[in-house]
């Protein structure tokens, strides 16, 4: 199957290299590292990576994320889905657990540091054609961490349709956190750029003109 992993990554964080080198040998596919920039912005890195693919199908994965179904949601997108979410429970294991990954231990046996929860689904990982990436690319005014994500859910659900969603568990690997003023919100210009993707997803007139702004 014509797919190609594209894992946005910058820093030289220990922690995060070692989850990278991880996640990224489990691909079944060619891996593309998006290299970030200063300050960080992830439709920087992302999107020329997708625009260079030569792959019908992409999977944009957050580089201390593992899904063990992501075959399961390119399948469902080369059969038809406008894109795909393998996961729902984000599983955020401490720093403890993600050592014992590390070394081999059972994914079953691992420690999380709060009761998993539902992901974005734009987030951690994001199976599409390459065409429908390019369509309803991320927005690179969202700088730093923090919404981004939550916007090109909206901006991809107005305008290829809703995703098929499936029921894995997405592991994610200890690291020190990236700096930010809210976990949440990132900071009040990402918010308020949010605010605007959110008041526009049932319209995609609106939410056209907002991509068109960022190009």
């Amino acid at each position: 199957m014509d797919a190609e992993v594209i894992v946005p990554f910058a820093g030289d964080c220990p922690h995060r290299r070692r989850a990278f080198d991880w996640v990224t040998a489990r691909y079944p596919w060619p891996v593309t590292v998006a290299p970030g920039g200063e300050p960080w912005i992830k439709a920087d890195a992302v999107m020329p990576a997708v625009e260079a693919s030569d792959a019908e199908i992409v999977v944009v994965a957050d580089a201390d994320c593992w899904v063990e179904n992501v075959a399961d949601s390119v399948q469902a997108v080369a059969d038809g889905a406008p894109w795909s979410i393998p996961h729902r429970g984000v599983h955020r294991l401490t720093e403890r657990s993600t050592a014992l990954l590390l070394a081999g231990a059972d994914l079953s046996d691992l420690d999380t540091e709060e009761r998993p929860y539902l992901g974005w689904e734009g987030g951690g990982v994001v199976v599409a054609r390459r065409e429908t990436l390019l369509d309803v690319p991320m927005d690179r005014r969202f700088v730093g961490w923090g919404c981004e994500d939550e916007s090109w859910s909206l901006a991809l659900r107005c305008l290829a349709g809703a995703p098929r969603r499936l029921k894995a568990r997405l592991i994610h690997l200890w690291h020190p956190p990236a700096a930010r003023e809210d976990r949440r919100q990132g900071n009040p210009a990402n918010w308020a750029l949010l605010r605007r993707y959110t008041a526009a997803r049932l319209d995609p007139v609106a939410m056209r003109a907002l991509i068109e702004e960022a190009r």
